[in-house]
């Protein structure tokens, strides 16, 4: 019996698609109360915590822009950097190698010269040799001349003894010659 008095409270309370008014307004007023608590203590902070996550975020892209610019502007430099310091490797190794001819023709016509110099050093020494040579050649024939000639003074021969004379004389010569 215990058991059907309570089955009366249960319906009492009423069913889960039944609506109480009273408590719809409790929770109208408790959720009015949380709106303007969260308003007033809550939604400050959460909104500037949003616009400075906000601020934050587009000063990194702002940054991140800059410093894609500023990439962008030093890959630029070193592209002409580069390019600047092959022009001027070009530069220099054609300035090089003209210095390296001109030094080779340099070193070429003072060789040439100085060859020159050799060959007509060689001809007037071999020049003056040939002269001293036919001076002494000059003054060895007046001696054998003179020595002939008093040797055919001193001796008034005939023919035949005049030949004898030169004959003997010139194998002396050729004897002197020799040694």
């Amino acid at each position: 019996m215990s058991a059907i008095p309570l089955l009366p409270s249960v319906l009492a309370a009423g069913g889960i698609t039944d609506i109480n008014v009273g408590l719809t307004i409790w929770t109208g007023i408790t959720f009015l109360v949380l709106l303007w608590v969260l308003r007033r203590f809550a939604w400050g902070p959460i909104v500037r915590t949003l616009d400075e996550r906000e601020r934050t975020i587009r000063e990194a892209i702002e940054a991140a822009r800059r410093e894609r610019e500023q990439a962008e502007k030093l890959l630029s430099e070193q592209k002409e950097g580069l390019a600047r310091a092959q022009r001027e490797a070009a530069e220099l190794a054609q300035r090089n190698q003209k210095e390296v001819e001109a030094l080779r023709q340099e070193l070429t016509d003072r060789a040439r010269k100085e060859a020159e110099g050799l060959l007509t050093d060689a001809r007037r020494q071999i020049g003056e040799e040939v002269a001293r040579a036919r001076a002494d050649l000059k003054g060895e024939v007046v001696d054998l001349a003179i020595d002939a000639a008093a040797q055919l003074v001193k001796a008034t021969l005939d023919e035949k003894g005049q030949r004898a004379l030169v004959e003997e004389y010139l194998s002396q010569l050729r004897a002197d010659r020799v040694s």
